[in-house]
């Protein structure tokens, strides 16, 4: 007899989450994971004056912060995917965010000296962590926004979370950042659909098939802002100061970690095919799907049989 779920939907850390749950008192599990979100936003907003982010922030050039094990762990699994992504992921680059947001406002583009001058601020070596003292400084006027990597550090709480309370099986999607815990309570692996970055949110390309795995998924194909007619969307390039220009529409990583998943998504995309390719396999992630913006599909080796494509597009292993 299939093992009955709980199911639940909320808005927190300013996107959707949703929550599947099957173990002893499933709704005990699922609001014990709210409240620990609701934390764990409070603790990593980019946009709330008593987080430590905020606070980190607004110590800028004046004073190294003490941080939890929470922040300074996020902080230093920041630094080593800055490194092994030779910067193409990391998260000062706030600066350059907000610089492209006012252009929008403007309907300007940025000049190449303010690119610059945003770029100097954006530097991954602004950030200096001193682990034995639990402290972290910014240069002055650089900041961190913890938006590329919050979500994927969110999924792997609750799901350890889930197990320390006795689930046997769950689900958590966070604005697509999704984990697993298990497989579905009928035995079967979670499918995890993958959006098609040039259709209609809900149409999928393709699916993959996981247990104890993360999935996440970095594309240009819904954050976006019009300037002079137009379109640029929301992922930088923290080398050229512009939204990435790669030769991808999008690329799903699949990992047991959800933090690696959701980095590393980031940079790759940014990356392009190639070089995002060989990142995945220096990562020693379990895989990932590439969509290239000829509306071809690249699977890492080994993904083959966790892959369903689910349209009338060329698949390749590489």
């Amino acid at each position: 007899m299939m093992k009955t779920i709980f199911e639940a939907q909320d808005f927190i850390m300013n996107t959707g989450v949703e929550q599947k749950i099957c173990g002893p008192a499933p709704r005990s599990i699922y609001e014990a994971s709210v409240e620990k979100l609701h934390m764990l936003e409070d603790r990593m907003s980019f946009y709330r004056d008593e987080s430590e982010t905020s606070l980190l922030n607004r110590h800028a050039g004046k004073e190294a912060v003490k941080l939890s094990k929470d922040m300074m762990f996020i902080l230093e699994q920041a630094q080593e995917f800055a490194y092994l992504s030779k910067n193409t992921f990391h998260i000062l680059l706030a600066p350059l965010v907000q610089l492209w947001r006012n252009a929008g406002a403007k309907n300007k583009l940025p000049s190449h000296d303010q690119i610059s001058d945003a770029l100097a601020l954006c530097d991954s070596e602004n950030l200096v962590l001193d682990k034995t003292a639990g402290t972290a400084y910014l240069k002055a006027g650089s900041m961190i926004d913890l938006g590329a990597i919050g979500k994927g550090f969110a999924a792997d709480v609750c799901c350890d979370f889930y197990r320390e309370l006795g689930a046997s099986s769950a689900f958590i999607n966070l604005g697509g950042n999704v984990k697993t815990l298990g497989k579905r309570p009928d035995g079967k692996p979670w499918a995890i659909g993958l959006q098609h970055p040039d259709k209609p949110r809900g149409n999928s390309y393709g699916a993959i098939l996981c247990a104890d795995q993360s999935v996440v998924t970095s594309g240009a194909y819904e954050r976006y802002q019009v300037i002079d007619g137009t379109k640029y969307h929301h992922i930088m390039d923290g080398q050229t100061g512009y939204p990435s220009a790669s030769d991808l529409k999008s690329v799903t990583v699949i990992s047991e970690s959800s933090i690696q998943a959701d980095a590393l998504s980031t940079a790759a995309f940014v990356m392009g095919l190639k070089k995002g390719v060989d990142l995945i396999y220096n990562a020693k992630c379990t895989g990932a799907v590439f969509f290239t913006a000829a509306n071809e599909v690249y699977l890492t080796k080994g993904m083959k049989p966790h892959f369903r494509l689910m349209e009338r597009l060329k698949c390749y292993e590489i």
